[in-house]
C-alpha cells in the first residue's frame, strides 16, 4: 500500500475529488468562511456558507458578503431549497453533527442535492500523535467513529471514491497550541490545571528544542454520490 501524500492545501484534494467549476456548492460548516471563498475562486457558479454559529455568520458577511452567501443554519435543517445543490462540502465538519441527527443530515443532503449531486467529506482519522494530544482535553472518539457509520448507513447515496492524505498541523510553541485549539470559547470548562499540566507534559515529548512541534494529521476523504430515485 502506497503511503498517504502530504498535503498543506486542502482545496487541492478537493478540486482532485469533485468538480467546482460551474457547480453549485454547499460549504457546510464554513467556520470563518476561508474554504467557501476559495471554493468561490475555484469556479463555483454560487456558492453557500453554513454554519451553527449565527455570531460567526455574521462576521463573515459583514467581512465578504458578496462572493459567498453565508447563512445560519444545521446540517440537519438546511435552510435550502429542493434540488438546489450539485456539490455538499463537509471539511472536518460531519463529526460535528450531534449523532442523533447525522441520518437526518443524510436525509437533508438528499433533498437539497441534484440527481447524481455528490458530497465530500473529509474527517480526521482517530489515530497519532497529534490525536493523542488532543484527546487530553477534547477526545472526539465517538463523534469521529458515529460519522464514518452515518456515512456507511447513507443508503441514498454511493460511496465513489475514497482516499486519504496527511496534513502538516504545526506550532510555534506551547502557547500557539493552546491559543489555536485549547482556550476556544466552547472548551474552556474542560482546560483545568490538571488539564493544562498533561497537555504541557505531552508537548514536551513531540516538541522540538526550539519549543516548537510540528504533526501529521491523516486525513480520510469520501465522496458520496446521490443515487437516482426509482420512477
Amino acid at each position: 500500500m502506497s503511503a498517504s501524500a502530504e498535503q498543506p492545501d486542502e482545496l487541492i484534494p478537493l478540486k482532485q475529488a469533485v468538480d467546482l467549476a460551474g457547480a453549485d456548492v454547499l460549504d457546510l460548516g464554513c467556520g470563518a468562511g476561508w474554504l467557501s471563498r476559495r471554493i468561490a475562486d475555484a469556479g463555483a457558479a454560487s456558492v453557500t456558507g453554513i454554519d451553527t454559529d449565527a455570531d460567526r455568520i455574521a462576521r463573515n458577511i459583514a467581512k465578504d458578503g458578496q462572493t459567498v452567501r453565508f447563512l445560519t443554519g444545521a446540517a440537519e435543517a438546511l435552510p435550502l431549497k429542493d434540488a438546489s445543490l450539485d456539490v455538499i462540502v463537509m471539511m472536518k465538519s460531519l463529526h460535528h453533527v450531534p449523532i442523533p441527527q447525522m441520518d437526518a443530515a443524510f436525509d437533508e443532503f438528499a433533498r437539497v442535492l441534484r440527481p447524481n449531486g455528490q458530497i465530500y467529506i473529509c474527517e480526521p482519522a482517530y489515530e497519532g500523535d497529534f490525536n493523542e494530544v488532543l484527546r487530553i482535553f477534547h477526545d472526539e472518539g465517538p463523534q469521529r467513529a458515529a460519522a464514518l457509520q452515518a456515512i456507511a448507513d447513507a443508503t441514498a447515496f454511493g460511496i465513489i471514491r475514497e482516499t486519504d492524505y496527511i496534513r502538516p498541523v504545526n506550532f510555534a510553541s506551547l502557547n500557539d497550541f493552546r491559543t489555536k485549539m485549547m482556550h476556544l470559547p466552547w472548551l474552556k470548562h474542560r482546560i483545568t490545571p490538571a488539564i493544562e499540566s498533561q497537555v504541557a507534559t505531552a508537548w514536551k515529548i513531540h516538541a522540538d528544542p526550539d519549543g516548537s512541534a510540528a504533526f501529521k494529521s491523516r486525513m480520510i476523504v469520501f465522496v458520496l454520490r446521490r443515487k437516482r430515485q426509482a420512477p
